[in-house]
């Protein structure tokens, strides 16, 4: 079953009994970045490429919430739910809501 990600900016936007249909799945700070190529370089691994189960990558995420570095994070936060299906119109219906990047992704079951 496919899982809907949203941003913080649609979830904020949302009637509270939609929200409810929501977990939050995480945050992500401008220190968090940092402090994983830290961890990662003082391990040695020089080719480190952070991910995590919504975002293949930084460029990815930061496509997400419109932004174009990672010191523009501050506690942007993603939720999640599954669905059944997810059309066109709920997609753009969604889109209304969001003032900055796509901040809605469709994770799809392999």
């Amino acid at each position: 079953m496919p899982v809907l990600v949203i941003g913080w900016m649609i979830y904020d936007k949302l009637p509270k009994k939609e929200q409810k249909e929501f977990a939050l799945v995480a945050r992500y700070r401008t220190v968090y970045f940092y402090e994983c190529y830290e961890y990662e370089n003082a391990k040695g691994n020089k080719n480190y490429e952070w991910s995590d189960r919504c975002f293949k990558n930084t460029e990815e995420l930061l496509e997400f919430f419109g932004y174009e570095m990672i010191e523009d994070f501050n506690a942007d936060a993603v939720y999640a739910r599954r669905v059944e299906t997810f059309t066109d119109e709920a997609e753009k219906e969604l889109m209304k809501l969001s003032e900055a990047g796509n901040q809605i992704k469709v994770i799809r079951a392999n």
